[in-house]
């Protein structure tokens, strides 16, 4: 059940949903609801400190809805024109219950009178911006070793 549903966000992701929420009277029900919950149980670390396998806004995943074939999305903040159905926007009840779970993780969103209407599976996070930076920053210093400026052993 989505009630029972921890997740963890960035700092950043976490301050956007505080933002949807001061503005939740342009939100839909279902969405108002678990963007409540989100920030009633979310766990939030710092964007360095995230794992690889959390969704995160920006986050390539796979994913499936029951027992229908898998599809591939990216958590948007809002949904993108040209875009369609490759976006999960998080004005979306599917989009922002992902955000924040990890692989493997399963929940089904509340439905009218509080019964379930999606049963959404994570099945990947194919690319995840903050571990693709943290990757590039290690690729970065293992590139660069520092120069000494002065080495007293050459001057004796």
């Amino acid at each position: 059940m989505w009630k029972n549903q921890k997740c963890t966000l960035t700092s950043k992701d976490f301050a956007i949903l505080e933002t949807m929420y001061d503005r939740r009277h342009m939100l839909a029900d279902p969405v108002r609801q678990v963007l409540k919950h989100k920030l009633d149980t979310t766990i939030v670390v710092f964007c360095e400190d995230i794992e690889a396998n959390f969704v995160t806004l920006n986050t390539r995943l796979r994913y499936r809805i029951g027992d229908k074939q898998p599809q591939t999305a990216i958590i948007t903040q809002t949904p993108m024109d040209g875009m369609v159905g490759e976006c999960l926007s998080l004005d979306t009840a599917r989009g922002l219950a992902l955000l924040g779970l990890p692989e493997a993780a399963e929940i089904s969103l509340p439905g009218p009178d509080d019964s379930a209407s999606d049963h959404l599976v994570i099945e990947a996070v194919l690319f995840q911006p903050e571990a693709a930076r943290q990757q590039r920053l290690k690729q970065e210093l293992a590139h660069h070793s520092p120069q000494p400026v002065y080495n007293a052993a050459l001057t004796r």
